[in-house]
């Protein structure tokens, strides 16, 4: 997977801003990619967090 052109201006223009880091075109696609891959493991991870509650929440209390 590769960030688009334009995704990579975007974000190495947002880090500059933020930052004050001017990164090439080759960090800006590492630096997307780890943070893709953050907000995907955070998201799993809550996933994870919530089925044990959904589950709960489908059985009867007659159940046991």
């Amino acid at each position: 997977m590769r960030l688009s052109d334009e995704r990579i201006k975007s974000l190495q223009a947002l880090i500059h801003k933020k930052y004050g880091l001017k990164l090439t075109d080759e960090q800006a696609q590492e630096a997307g990619l780890s943070i893709m891959r953050f907000v995907i493991a955070k998201a799993t991870r809550k996933q994870e967090l919530l089925k044990p509650m959904e589950n709960n929440y489908g059985q009867s209390k007659t159940s046991k």
